[in-house]
C-alpha cells in the first residue's frame, strides 16, 4: 500500500517537471528564432506576450508622401524575466533591431 502511494507520487513530480519544462518562455533559443523582417505578431508567437510595448506614430508629411509614406510607426517591445531580457524594435510592424541579454 505504501509503496503504490510512492509510485503514485513520483509519477506526480514527473509529471509536473515535465509540465514545468515545457512552459514557453524567454531563452536564447527561442530569441534566436526572430529575424529581420518578421511580424509583430509572429515574434509574439515564438516569445509570447512581452512585458512592456512603447509605440510611436510619426506624420512623414510632404517628404514622406513623396516616398510613399504617409506616416512611420515604430514599435519598442521587451520581454523581461529574471534570467533573461530581450528587446525588440519593430518600424511600420516589422522587426528592425533585435538584442537579448543575460540577466545575472
Amino acid at each position: 500500500m505504501l509503496l503504490e502511494r510512492y509510485k503514485i507520487l513520483t509519477i506526480f513530480f514527473i509529471l509536473i517537471t515535465l509540465f514545468a519544462c515545457s512552459t514557453p518562455g524567454l531563452t536564447y533559443s527561442s530569441f534566436a528564432k526572430v529575424q529581420t523582417g518578421m511580424t509583430e505578431q509572429e515574434v509574439i508567437d515564438i516569445l509570447g506576450e512581452p512585458t512592456k510595448v512603447t509605440s510611436i506614430n510619426l506624420d512623414a508629411g510632404t517628404i514622406g508622401s513623396v516616398f510613399g509614406v504617409e506616416a512611420l510607426t515604430g514599435t519598442n517591445m521587451i520581454w523581461n524575466t529574471n534570467n533573461a531580457k530581450a528587446d525588440i524594435v519593430f518600424v511600420q510592424g516589422k522587426v528592425r533591431s533585435s538584442n537579448f541579454t543575460n540577466q545575472f
